[in-house]
């Protein structure tokens, strides 16, 4: 447990609810534009299109990819950011020692390969613990786990699966039709991680907010590991 001063978190989360959001309207505009292209080259092909429909369809794909791949890098910092000051805000009510991985970890875990399959998860239902109004009579590692996190989590991986596979289709230079279909699948699996993500922010927020005032101004008296 530490004297760090608590931190707001329901500003961020807010900006990071917003920007996830946008994130997932980017993905359907990222679809509609991956299945343009794949139209206009079939038809192109077919002679039912001109050179004018083809420059436009690329005109809509470049228009929508800068934007969403600075939206999407936003709500990431932003969401990373709000994960680690709700870490911080964790130390007020419990001991570092109880948390299974040290604060730096909430920023570290997401850009470390393997251990990311899994350390944020930990931590974040580490928080969700601490914060937990229902098990404030019990150490931390001993209180149960929320079934959510494990959801949310299941979300991300799906979405950071699908998206591994877009990737290589691209790379590979596949044909349209193809990535069209999965660009399609990758919007839909988004559109469920986001309004996964959305949800945990709210609510691990709101179990933040729930602390007393008087919690605020000073350590909080909780259990000692080993006592």
């Amino acid at each position: 447990m530490n004297t760090e001063s608590f931190r707001p978190v329901r500003g961020i989360g807010i900006a990071a609810s917003v920007l996830i959001g946008l994130d997932a309207v980017f993905s359907v505009l990222d679809g509609i534009a991956s299945q343009r292209t794949a139209d206009v080259v079939r038809e192109y092909a077919a002679g039912n299109a001109t050179m004018e429909d083809a420059h436009a369809a690329d005109a809509f794909t470049a228009l929508v990819s800068l934007p969403g791949l600075v939206v999407t890098l936003a709500a990431a910092v932003t969401f990373i950011v709000w994960i680690y000051r709700s870490r911080l805000n964790a130390e007020r009510v419990t001991y570092a020692v109880e948390h299974r991985h040290s604060r730096g970890w909430a920023i570290g875990s997401w850009f470390t390969p393997i251990v990311n399959l899994w350390f944020p998860a930990q931590i974040v239902q580490d928080v969700w613990r601490a914060f937990d109004p229902a098990q404030q009579d019990r150490p931390l590692q001993a209180r149960a786990k929320s079934g959510f996190i494990a959801v949310w989590w299941t979300g991300y991986l799906a979405m950071s699966w699908v998206g591994g596979v877009m990737g290589r289709l691209v790379l590979r230079d596949s044909d349209l039709d193809a990535v069209a279909s999965w660009t399609w699948v990758t919007t839909v699996v988004t559109i469920i991680a986001a309004v996964l993500a959305v949800v945990l922010v709210k609510r691990l927020t709101d179990l933040q907010d729930q602390t007393r005032p008087q919690e605020l101004s000073g350590p909080v008296q909780v259990h000692v590991p080993g006592a």
